[in-house]
């Protein structure tokens, strides 16, 4: 059974939090079908950019990819360049549109200075005060994602049933409920990012360097404020890129 971590608080709060579990935090009813996951969620590889919007290749460093954080002055590991099906920028249409990690690779920090990747389930009651909390942020141009130029990317694993992967229904629920203003993605089952974190606990945030996509920070549990979710990444992030940029790339 999945725990809720939150912050620093112990175990027993989480248990308590549990108790009082229910469906939605906006007192919508959530949706209850359990039909198959969209088919495919995630494409592979198959589909999808591997090149960012300026044309410039995903990184690949000779270390691989992997799952490790910074520490100090150690890189971190260059996140795998996965694949989604969801929603850019919250907007629900009937078709749900291919994503790729490169669509957010900026070597030259043109648009963001920090990527912010979550993994929320709908029955999660902190995975929804989280996306409640970063849509009222983003409603201000002087919130500390606008400010702080970070752009928020969630993915849902599973819908209102604990352990039951997420359909394309529970993303149009979840999008809509919640009135999303950020990209939201189907990771059904953690198809993709199983692995990174114990799957028993959600939300999970991790923080990206885009300039290079070297994974700054990783944690799970919802701290209860977005600039302390972010805090973290921004103070990690090196002065200068841990990985050379690709050639003939050239920043000002």
């Amino acid at each position: 059974m999945r725990t809720y971590p939150f912050g620093t608080q112990k175990a027993q709060a989480a248990a308590l939090a549990l108790a009082s579990l229910v469906a939605c935090s906006n007192g919508s009813p959530a949706p209850t079908d359990t039909a198959p996951a969209c088919d495919p969620c995630t494409d592979g590889g198959d589909t999808g950019t591997d090149i960012n919007p300026d044309g410039v290749p995903y990184p690949a460093p000779a270390g691989g990819y992997g799952r490790t954080a910074r520490t100090g002055s150690t890189p971190g590991s260059v996140i795998q360049n996965f694949k989604f099906l969801g929603y850019p920028n919250g907007v629900e249409t009937t078709n749900l549109a291919t994503i790729s990690l490169a669509d957010y690779y900026d070597p030259c920090n043109k648009t963001y200075k920090l990527l912010h990747l979550s993994v929320a389930g709908v029955w999660c009651v902190p995975c929804n005060e989280e996306t409640t909390a970063v849509v009222t942020d983003l409603q201000s141009p002087t919130s500390v994602l606008n400010t702080d130029r970070v752009v928020f990317v969630q993915a849902l694993d599973d819908g209102a049933v604990e352990g039951t992967p997420a359909t394309q229904s529970d993303l149009d629920y979840w999008v809509t409920s919640h009135g999303s203003n950020f990209t939201e993605m189907l990771d059904p089952g953690l198809a993709n990012l199983a692995g990174f974190f114990n799957s028993a606990a959600i939300p999970w945030n991790c923080d990206i360097d885009p300039r290079t996509m070297e994974i700054i920070d990783s944690s799970v549990g919802w701290s209860g404020d977005v600039a302390s979710e972010i805090e973290p990444g921004l103070s990690g992030l090196p002065a200068k890129p841990s990985y050379p940029l690709p050639a003939g790339v050239t920043c000002n």
